[in-house]
């Protein structure tokens, strides 16, 4: 008995002190469950607070929708919670794109996208990821979708593209819009459409009636063409293009010959006068890559030679080509070994306070005591080896002329020249030998053709390391891009010419420049207008926040530079 009670009694104080253990573990347990549970419920409130949230069970039916899905669709959640999230599925969206989001939640996958959504009182964008939620088996119980609204960057996009498609003299198709047409074209047809002596026209009219001039040729040309299979297009001063992604050759030559003709015999309407135009044209049916570029060189000689219609072939001129090629290219070369190569310089003016801030170093080639533009020589060069010596003599060149100034300036660089190693080594040894990285800026031109993202962008950011900025070149027209531009950590942006010289009197560019400068503004990010030619110009670019102003107006660029 006296065995048997201490026994007892042992078990008794073991069980005791198991349970005194066991308490405090499940304390322990607990408390740590309380601290992720109001963790997660913080979590929960910023997500729910700063994102568009909604749950939805297996079949895609609402179960749940905070107050920000509401607030952007219009529906209560008594009216959005039970019904499928076809609810808010915009027409507008393939079916393809929903066929992947199911088949990739249902594989237990994350999926991402930018799409549009069908409100109650109005249509918005989102990007959205949709996430399966799992439980201890690993089995779906029900889909997370957060959403953030980017209606605003898109509709500010569509902006954009518009402009960029649109000529904003005409309200016709712009080169941008060809090019684009060209590109996702398969049997192209194109001409072009040239008026005969329209020097004249602005000479004796000036250059407003001359606008008008080419506004109405394009409403006869528009009323010509008819089928709506021919684009119209027009390109700059008194060039219209005509083109068709896949025809037949004849029908397409024997319909720009008529529209052509028709033209002559119809009159165009200036201040109740009438004036028949005639017209130099030129077709050609060359692949994609070649076809802007072998119709102007028909139109070039139907001009020289005065004839209505020249279509182009393979021995149009080719050897005049190739010859023209040779001569450049012995020129360049000669330039080089001569020390030829030269910057000239283009101010930039503070807008707030008229100041010569800054400097663009543009190329030049010095013959004879003429500096040559680089229109002449610089494709040429790119098809050359010559190209990188020239790169490399400009930033030499315009390194050398800043290092004892205060000046910032810029230098242009191309996305070919920051994926060339040989580049890249030497703009980080001029970086290095003048230690004047803070008043340097790259220009990046032709960005629209950026492919490789991860090169270029730890290119930016090695430059920036040594104080350097970034400049976006001709925004607003062929480069539209804003998550480009965000990505690319831009400092300025330059905002295209083709805005800037008519922006006095057109009303279309002023809203895109004015949406251009919110936006940079929203980014902290500086905007230049280019080719701000007149006092009229400069006033406007003023009046909607532009930050600084280039162009003929205050200076041509020169050899020397100073401070004004």
């Amino acid at each position: 008995m006296i065995i048997i009670l201490l026994i007892a009694l042992y078990l008794i104080k073991y069980f005791k002190g198991l349970t005194n253990g066991l308490q405090k573990e499940i304390k322990y347990k607990t408390n740590d469950l309380e601290k992720h549970l109001a963790l997660l419920k913080s979590h929960q409130l910023a997500m729910d607070e700063s994102s568009i949230v909604s749950k939805s069970d297996l079949n895609g039916n609402i179960t749940y929708a905070n107050d920000n899905f509401c607030k952007i669709s219009g529906y209560t959640k008594e009216e959005a919670v039970g019904k499928p999230h076809s609810l808010v599925r915009h027409p507008s969206n393939p079916n393809e794109t929903f066929k992947d989001l199911w088949e990739t939640i249902k594989s237990k996958k994350v999926w991402k996208g930018i799409i549009q959504n069908r409100g109650k009182n109005q249509d918005y964008w989102v990007d959205i990821a949709i996430i399966p939620v799992l439980d201890e088996k690993n089995n779906i119980v029900e889909y997370i979708a957060i959403r953030h609204d980017i209606t605003k960057m898109i509709q500010q996009q569509e902006k954009l593209d518009n402009a960029a498609n649109t000529d904003s003299l005409t309200g016709l198709g712009s080169r941008y819009k060809l090019n684009e047409d060209i590109k996702n074209s398969t049997k192209p047809a194109l001409a072009i459409l040239n008026i005969d002596e329209f020097s004249q026209i602005n000479d004796f009219y000036g250059h407003q009636k001359g606008d008008i001039v080419i506004r109405n040729l394009g409403l006869l040309l528009n009323k010509l063409k008819k089928f709506k299979s021919y684009n119209l297009y027009h390109l700059q001063g008194d060039e219209f293009v005509i083109f068709n992604k896949n025809i037949d050759k004849d029908n397409f030559v024997k319909k720009i010959t008529q529209i052509s003709s028709l033209v002559s015999t119809e009159p165009v309407l200036l201040d109740n006068e009438e004036l028949f135009l005639r017209l130099s044209t030129s077709i050609s049916f060359e692949n994609k890559d070649k076809i802007l570029v072998t119709a102007d060189m028909a139109l070039k000689i139907a001009k020289k030679d005065n004839k209505n219609i020249v279509i182009y072939n393979e021995h149009l001129s080719l050897d005049k080509k190739y010859q023209n090629n040779i001569k450049w290219t012995k020129k360049i070369k000669i330039g080089l070994e001569k020390n030829q190569f030269i910057p000239v310089f283009q101010p930039i003016i503070n807008n707030t306070n008229n100041n010569w801030e800054k400097y663009e170093c543009l190329v030049r080639l010095e013959n004879d005591d003429k500096l040559i533009s680089p229109f002449f020589f610089l494709d040429i060069s790119k098809r050359t080896k010559y190209y990188t010596d020239i790169t490399k003599v400009m930033l030499s060149k315009s390194f050398e002329a800043f290092k004892n100034t205060d000046n910032e300036f810029s230098v242009n660089i191309t996305i070919e020249d920051i994926l060339n190693n040989n580049i890249k080594e030497y703009i980080i040894m001029m970086l290095e030998k003048y230690n004047i990285g803070s008043r340097v800026v790259f220009e990046i031109v032709e960005s629209e053709s950026i492919e490789n993202f991860k090169e270029v962008l730890y290119f930016i950011k090695n430059i920036k390391s040594y104080g350097c900025k970034i400049a976006i070149d001709d925004f607003g027209t062929g480069y539209s891009n804003f998550e480009y531009l965000v990505k690319l950590e831009a400092d300025y942006i330059k905002i295209d010419g083709s805005l800037i010289k008519e922006i006095d009197t057109n009303i279309t560019s002023q809203i895109v420049v004015k949406n251009i400068v919110n936006f940079a503004k929203d980014l902290k990010m500086k905007t230049i207008a280019e080719f701000v030619e007149n006092e009229f110009i400069f006033k406007k670019v003023k009046e909607l926040g532009v930050d600084y102003s280039q162009g003929y107006y205050f200076s041509e660029p020169k050899r020397d530079f100073k401070n004004k």
